[in-house]
């Protein structure tokens, strides 16, 4: 059955909506892909083009596994939030039937495997992983490739022999035919791609042995950009974000904030010249031992630096200055002195390990000479970074989470734009500039109430930015306090460093602009009380206060519409025909009644004006602070939504409906008020029927005598109950209410 004209007119109107807003989402955020840079941190990884394959098979991927096993299991390594289902198996089928782990097959999954392992965040020297989770993510991928070269039989054993024929004969027209017939969709085929580029650049820095390496690139640059685009294009409209993702998200990013940041700022206010590196590191006096001895005398929780000491002085690596601070102690030591008085010439010489166990041997204590010696710096510093970073991110989430503001909007915010007002405890306001509003370059500011806890992640984001800001000359909140120091984060990267923490902590991919669908969202369901992330955003009272603000902002008001529309289409039509057929009833039905009547935006009929005359009546429902609906009893429709965010069933309002201030008739209740009519006059012929039940029954069939009249009018009520209705009952004068003595006789 084919939609009415009103269910039409609903979805005409929500498409406006989405393709307003999805104009802004495109000039929200550049559609230029940018070439993902990889933090420069040194890490020490191995080269298995280096290693017999069967040493190869005991390195550890995880705390549980090793290379060999069938599952790598990071459970007790995954992220803080999603630690549960951090885990790979290798037992996935290649083709329909055929497993990875049949024997022919075990070359193509030694080369998997060997892809995967340059995945893992101890070893991704190509790709930026940090945490299990995104290691996760990206092996799930590896199955695309798996297939690809099965189909064409490379890496397969056929003869089971031992050989198999490798990449050799592969072209590009190979790849291109598969992602144009066996991948489904343009985010699958992006993945295939980015799998192959990893590939292509292992075999190019000769990570993995010769037999293994694709040595051509399938894909040019600017194939693989148009790849990107066409997933980021087609990923469809962004949603609100799920609730089961906010109560994780949100209680995270708070108590980062929280009961972290102030020790991640310290951390951050003693590391920060080698955290910047650069040119930062070569001009301001750092040394990793002061710091050391600094941090240690803080007493800090967030990070126990004794976890990092060295229990192996095996794997101590030195720099220039400590190696030559550790010879001249071993030199200056009497024993050393009094038993090799031939050896002093040649100490410069000795090779560091050994001399490390000379200065053992002699009982000189490492920390005398340096603490950096005893410490593993390089991993402190990779800690320090990743915690700094992720304080960065809990603060934006949450700034986007509670203002709703754009991409363009968080790169314009500048210090001190968020303040706490004078006299005042608990009230806050932020100021945001909205390009979209102004002729002009710099955009117009909007002051926003702001809960406490955007006042304190704003605070933070300044603090952890202010080195940064002096030395890139710029105000902007958004510059980069780690790599790429003081270097301003430009609108789309806030996008693509938000995609890969939400990798990181194995949580569904948040786009920025689902933070502006959210509070559309918490704008329809106002009640704190009923969901505790709200809650922890906000006071009821500053719930309220920051809607009342935010909802003006541009896009906002079409936000919320969109989402009220999405959420009660076939209700919303139903009203919208209740409406033109002048068959509308009920208090709340009144009141939309009355507000259609005295509208200045709508002057003509639905059948003159089309599109535009429906538009205008879904404008005139929602002006009248329409937000969510639901179906009650006697087949009418409820405006206020009790209870929050629980969406009620049907007949489970407690209130009186045919007498309800939010109840709306159409003509879908006719059936249920003549019955209920009939019911309660039957009622009241039964000799038992007490006074309380009559005085019940009386007031039950007046409300619905009212709601008939309301919808059909008094001709039909007459026509329906003759016998009922008696002049001294009920008048009705034509366009009015004028009741007389209230006796409903038998």
């Amino acid at each position: 059955m084919g939609k009415n004209l009103y269910e039409l007119a609903i979805d005409h109107i929500a498409e406006k909506y989405k393709t307003e807003l999805m104009a802004e989402e495109i000039d929200d955020v550049n559609s230029q892909i940018e070439e993902e840079k990889i933090d420069e941190i040194p890490v020490n990884f191995y080269s298995l083009s280096e290693i017999p394959f069967d040493k190869i098979q005991d390195f550890n991927v995880s705390k549980l596994n090793t290379f060999k096993d069938i599952i790598w299991d990071w459970r007790q390594e995954g992220s803080q939030i999603y630690k549960d289902d951090c885990f790979f198996s290798w037992d996935k089928e290649v083709s329909e039937g055929v497993s990875l782990l049949a024997n022919e097959n075990k070359y193509l999954c030694r080369l998997l495997k060997m892809i995967a392992f340059y995945s893992l965040p101890q070893n991704a020297c190509l790709q930026n992983v940090k945490s299990f989770n995104t290691s996760k993510a990206i092996l799930k991928h590896l199955q695309s490739l798996g297939k690809f070269l099965y189909k064409h039989k490379l890496f397969v054993d056929i003869q089971g022999n031992g050989s198999f024929t490798n990449t050799i004969y592969l072209t590009k027209e190979h790849f291109t035919e598969f992602i144009k017939n066996d991948l489904k969709d343009s985010g699958a085929i992006y993945d295939f791609a980015k799998q192959i580029k990893h590939w292509v650049g292992l075999s190019k820095s000769k990570l993995i042995p010769m037999d293994y390496r694709l040595n051509f690139e399938p894909f040019d640059a600017d194939m693989y950009s148009k790849l990107a685009k066409n997933a980021e294009d087609n990923k469809g409209e962004y949603l609100p974000i799920s609730i089961d993702t906010l109560s994780e998200l949100v209680p995270f990013c708070i108590d980062n904030i929280e009961k972290n940041s102030a020790e991640i700022l310290k951390f951050y206010s003693v590391l920060w010249p080698v955290i910047a590196g650069g040119d930062i590191a070569k001009t301001q006096p750092f040394e990793w031992g002061k710091a050391i001895y600094e941090l240690l005398s803080m007493d800090l929780k967030v990070i126990d630096l004794q976890m990092y000491k060295f229990k192996d002085y095996s794997q101590v690596k030195m720099s220039k200055d400590l190696n030559t601070k550790l010879r001249y102690a071993v030199k200056n030591h009497p024993e050393w002195n009094k038993n090799n008085p031939f050896y002093l010439s040649n100490i410069w010489k000795i090779k560091q390990s050994e001399i490390l166990n000379i200065a053992l041997e002699l009982g000189i204590e490492l920390e005398s000479i340096d603490l950096a010696i005893v410490y593993d710096v390089s991993k402190i510093k990779m800690k320090v970074m990743e915690l700094v970073t992720e304080l960065r991110n809990s603060c934006v989430v949450i700034l986007f989470l509670v203002t709703g503001m754009r991409n363009s909007e968080m790169y314009l915010l500048e210090a001190g734009n968020c303040w706490q007002l004078k006299g005042s405890e608990d009230d806050f306001r932020i100021s945001i500039t909205v390009p979209k509003t102004s002729e002009g370059s710099t955009g117009d500011p909007v002051v926003l109430p702001v809960p406490e806890i955007a006042y304190k992640a704003f605070k933070c984001l300044e603090a952890l930015t202010d080195k940064a800001r002096v030395w890139g000359g710029s105000k902007k909140l958004m510059v980069s306090s780690t790599s790429n120091f003081g270097k301003e984060i430009v609108a789309r990267s806030i996008n693509q460093f938000l995609k890969r923490w939400f990798e990181d902590l194995g949580i569904e991919h948040i786009h920025p602009h689902q933070f502006r669908k959210t509070i559309a969202m918490f704008a329809i369901y106002q009640n704190p009380n009923n969901i505790s992330v709200i809650r922890r955003l906000f006071s009821h009272q500053s719930l309220a206060m920051t809607l009342s603000y935010i909802v003006k902002m541009p896009g906002m008001a079409e936000e919320i519409k969109l989402a009220v529309i999405e959420r009660n289409k076939e209700l919303l039509s139903e009203l919208l025909e209740a409406i033109d057929k002048k068959c509308i009833g009920g208090k709340a039905g009144s009141r939309i009644k009355r507000l259609v009547d005295e509208s200045t935006i709508f002057k003509a009929k639905l059948n003159d004006d089309g599109w535009e005359g429906l538009e205008q009546y879904i404008q005139i429902l929602l002006q009248d602070g329409l937000s969510i609906l639901h179906r009650t009893s006697f087949g009418a429709i409820c405006t206020n939504t009790h209870s929050g965010l629980v969406h009620l069933a049907p007949e489970s309002c407690n209130c009186n409906v045919t007498d309800c201030n939010w109840s709306v008739f159409t003509a879908n209740s006719i059936e249920d008020l003549e019955n209920t009519i009939k019911f309660h006059d039957n009622f009241l012929k039964d000799d038992f029927c007490s006074e309380k039940q009559k005085r019940f029954s009386h007031k039950t069939i007046r409300d619905c005598v009212e709601r008939l009249y309301e919808l059909k009018g008094i001709d039909y009520v007459k026509s329906c109950f003759p016998k009922l209705i008696k002049e001294n009952f009920l008048t009705l004068e034509a366009g009015g209410r004028n009741y007389g003595k209230q006796d409903t006789k038998a």
